[in-house]
């Protein structure tokens, strides 16, 4: 229940100590805290994004923090996963969290759940829970996750990571967008997800969105800041940048046809773009969304570059459309995430856009 009656102090003597260095700010108080302590948070994913996330909810004095996942800790964990050791491996990283969280502050109750995410259970459990942190790594958990707080009207905080750049956002907040209407849900056999086992990432990074995703959750909480709805929050550890992309949600559409489906969510793979390009009178155009020292290294023939963070300005989206007339445009990066985030910011065009993938460049 995110607006809790909260008729008197409920603080322990312990935690007036504890939190006293947070009570003293004039937007939290005593009736803040005792918020705070009244919140219950569920956190999918206790990995990379996860771990920080959980510690600081729990230092913060949140009451109840749930946590989902049911694998055990690897020696590649550790360079991110924050909360385990070399003396915890093979275990699960449930027990461990609740372990070590528990040693953190004993007045949160921590409840695990070592158990796979899945849609028959997803239900059952997010609806016990004022705020959901999407802590995960694959596109079919992320729906799932988007699917159920739509349906039980539950805060979304994502939060995602590749290499050296993360992202995050609120998503199903006060009628703001939803994950599916960023990221349309498409054929998940064709699209593989970008792992860090896949993709390769640096252990600070998640640590930085994770407190992120976490800040966002106490800020809803407490009522307090602007929350990051209707916009994508991204970081770039490398530029040591933070860009923020507006997002738009789009109108209700009449269906006319049910076999007509947008040309926004087309997909096509490297092998369907040689066949394309070796048959079909069609033009377009090849956009390389990656960063220039990327491009340089190696692209696709005949392919342009304009990074992702060039899309943003007006004259770009002009030189694009005037370049693009009667064509098609294909968006391409070795990053499937980054190529739908391009895909978001030109869809204000109204262009033929395909997103290509499987390059392996």
């Amino acid at each position: 229940m995110l607006n809790p009656k909260i008729n008197q102090n409920q603080l322990l003597p312990s935690e007036y100590k504890r939190y006293s260095r947070q009570i003293i700010l004039e937007n939290i108080g005593m009736y803040g805290q005792n918020r705070l302590k009244k919140a219950k948070i569920l956190v999918i994913g206790a990995g990379g994004l996860g771990c920080p996330a959980i510690m600081y909810l729990a230092a913060s004095g949140i009451g109840q923090i749930g946590v989902i996942d049911h694998d055990t800790i690897d020696y590649s964990n550790l360079n991110r996963q924050v909360l385990y050791d070399e003396d915890n491996i093979s275990q699960f990283k449930s027990d461990i969290i609740k372990y070590k969280i528990q040693r953190q502050n004993n007045e949160c109750d921590i409840k695990v759940y070592k158990i796979e995410f899945d849609e028959n259970n997803a239900s059952s459990i997010i609806q016990d829970y004022d705020i959901i942190l999407d802590c995960t790594d694959n596109f079919t958990t992320r729906y799932i996750i988007d699917q159920q707080c739509f349906n039980l009207h539950k805060p979304h905080v994502y939060g995602g990571i590749e290499q050296f750049e993360g992202q995050i956002s609120v998503f199903n907040y006060k009628n703001s967008i939803r994950y599916s209407d960023i990221y349309s849900q498409l054929d998940t056999k064709k699209i593989i997800d970008n792992t860090c086992q896949q993709l390769g990432v640096i252990g600070i990074i998640t640590g930085v969105i994770g407190i992120l995703q976490a800040t966002e959750a106490i800020k809803i909480i407490l009522g307090i800041g602007n929350i990051t709805t209707d916009k994508i929050l991204i970081y770039n550890l490398l530029n040591t940048s933070f860009k923020t992309i507006p997002l738009i949600k789009f109108p209700i559409r009449f269906v006319t046809n049910i076999t007509t489906k947008p040309i926004y969510n087309k997909y096509i793979s490297y092998k369907e773009f040689n066949l394309f390009n070796q048959y079909s009178k069609y033009q377009y155009i090849i956009i390389d969304v990656r960063e220039n020292i990327e491009f340089q290294t190696k692209h696709l023939k005949y392919s342009i570059n304009i990074p992702l963070n060039n899309l943003f300005y007006k004259k770009t989206k002009e030189f694009i459309k005037s370049y693009s007339q009667h064509k098609f445009i294909i968006l391409y990066c070795n990053k499937i995430t980054r190529s739908k985030t391009a895909l978001t910011i030109l869809r204000s065009i109204n262009l033929n856009i395909f997103i290509l993938y499987n390059a392996n460049l």
